[in-house]
């Protein structure tokens, strides 16, 4: 078996050899002959014999079909105009005026991202989209997205099963949390600071189901 040099989720350096050997770059890394290096600052990652490194910190690079979710800035007669944060600004087009009869600035809307490219970022008006009325917005590194959903969607469902909270999640760093009660959506949004803050570490998920679990006997669900 050809040898990797690092162990899984490892915090890497730019420059680091991570493998050697018949392996698939993957994001943030580089291959010089047969070596796969890193090219930032990140956890190290192999699966399905590609290495990758997730950037630890980093802004949001949209591409197509994310699901992301913004804040309506301008609405036109047959468009759109939404803030993703971080400097992206996306356009919606609207085919039936009805569509955006409910519509206001400063409304919350999620949907996914059709093109991303030098014309801007358009949403996909085919596949919908969704307004959210109503919960708490938060903003997390884009980055730490991934791990908020977990292997499989595992944090994410644990996050819902244990608070009764919908979670709505845009690629883009933006949550939104809508709970039974604020004391609810409040626990969500603590779990997932402590999961923004930790994501490199090992047994965080058993740390965010004690958290829960506490919060559960102390406030119930």
């Amino acid at each position: 078996m050809s040898p990797i040099y690092f162990n899984e989720r490892e915090i890497v350096l730019p420059g680091q050899l991570l493998a050697e050997g018949k392996f698939i770059s993957g994001e943030g890394t580089y291959i010089i002959g047969d070596k796969v290096y890193s090219s930032q600052i990140g956890l190290a990652k192999y699966k399905d014999g590609e290495i990758s490194v997730i950037p630890l910190k980093g802004p949001y690079i949209p591409k197509k079909d994310d699901v992301v979710i913004g804040i309506i800035i301008d609405i036109k007669p047959n468009m759109i105009d939404i803030d993703l944060g971080g400097g992206f600004r996306a356009l919606l087009k609207i085919s039936k005026r009805s569509e955006i009869k409910n519509l206001n600035i400063g409304d919350v809307i999620i949907g996914k991202i059709m093109y991303s490219g030098l014309k801007g970022i358009i949403l996909n008006h085919e596949e919908g989209f969704k307004k959210i009325d109503k919960g708490l917005i938060i903003k997390i590194i884009p980055t730490k997205i991934p791990r908020i959903i977990g292997r499989k969607g595992s944090m994410i469902n644990l996050l819902k099963k244990e608070t009764g909270c919908e979670i709505f999640i845009g690629r883009n760093g933006l949550i939104v949390i809508n709970g039974p009660s604020p004391n609810n959506e409040f626990a969500v949004a603590s779990a997932i600071r402590m999961i923004e803050k930790e994501a490199h570490t090992a047994g965080l998920t058993d740390r965010i189901s004690n958290f829960l679990k506490k919060w559960s006997e102390k406030y119930g669900k």
